[in-house]
């Protein structure tokens, strides 16, 4: 009687270490989609370190499954491994979560500064017409044209890519935009007050 109870309790406990040796592959594969979700959303450049995290934790649960791989098929654990694939898959829906917040906020920021950037763009144009030209500046004011000429195309090729949904590289080349735009109207006035000083 008592060898059938040892018998029953080996066999009761080896399945559960079979139930436990059980690979995690549809947690893997998860884990692995949802990470790839976030990718999608561009999650590395919006929320990198969320981003980071979720793939550090799923490489860190791919390094537990394989240790465990290695090990004899009785003495396999997934449970760690499993517990980790499915907290890899949760970072990662919350690192695709915040890319899409942080994307649709950097979209309304460059929104205005493409609105400033025009309108930085149209007063040294006005400036630029209203430029004293003479033969002490002329050639003075032929550069700031040519400058003005080229912030123009950076500035199309800057709502180009915004339209492309590049809001992050959209913006640094408004900012630029926006800083030679100023920097125009700055030369402008100098050159004016260059002009009337003589």
């Amino acid at each position: 009687m008592l060898k059938r109870v040892s018998l029953v309790l080996v066999a009761l406990t080896l399945l559960v270490i079979a139930g436990c040796s059980k690979a995690p592959e549809v947690e893997m594969q998860a884990a692995q989609a949802g990470l790839d979700a976030a990718k999608t959303a561009e999650a590395q450049d919006y929320a990198p370190d969320a981003y980071r995290t979720a793939s550090d934790t799923l490489n860190a649960a791919m390094a537990a499954k394989q240790e465990q791989d290695s090990k004899f098929a009785l003495f396999r654990s997934y449970g760690k491994s499993k517990e980790m694939f499915v907290r890899a898959k949760a970072l990662a829906d919350n690192a695709a979560t915040q890319a899409a917040q942080e994307k649709e906020r950097v979209k309304q920021e460059v929104t205005n500064l493409i609105t400033q950037a025009q309108a930085a763009i149209d007063s040294a144009a006005a400036a630029l017409k209203k430029a004293p030209k003479g033969k002490g500046n002329k050639a003075e004011i032929e550069l700031i044209n040519n400058d003005l000429v080229d912030v123009q195309a950076s500035f199309t090729e800057a709502q180009n890519d915004f339209n492309a949904g590049k809001y992050k590289v959209a913006q640094a080349k408004v900012e630029a935009v926006m800083q030679k735009a100023n920097s125009i109207i700055n030369e402008i006035a100098m050159a004016a007050a260059k002009k009337a000083g003589k």
